[in-house]
């Protein structure tokens, strides 16, 4: 497989998935090349997808986080001066 930058992708297949990706390219007339490409820009949306889901969530989290120490650190100070 090559991508739009020219790169050569090797991807194997077990003999089923083999099979069934070679019967279901001649029912749907559509080669090899564009049925494996299709898949896998599929699987490599959806893993962004939750990688983007999961930077937002860092990142809100940080944010919360941020409030929390702020908010208890003048609470810390006077535990410090204390000791």
């Amino acid at each position: 497989m090559r991508n739009n930058d020219g790169r050569v992708f090797k991807i194997s297949l077990n003999r089923h998935i083999s099979k069934d990706s070679q019967s279901y390219d001649v029912q749907t007339s559509i080669n090899e090349f564009n049925s494996i490409n299709a898949v896998v820009n599929q699987i490599s949306e959806k893993n962004l997808t939750i990688y983007d889901t999961l930077r937002k969530g860092y990142a809100e989290m940080s944010r919360i986080n941020l409030d929390i120490c702020n908010e208890f650190e003048v609470c810390e100070k006077e535990v410090s001066a204390h000791f």
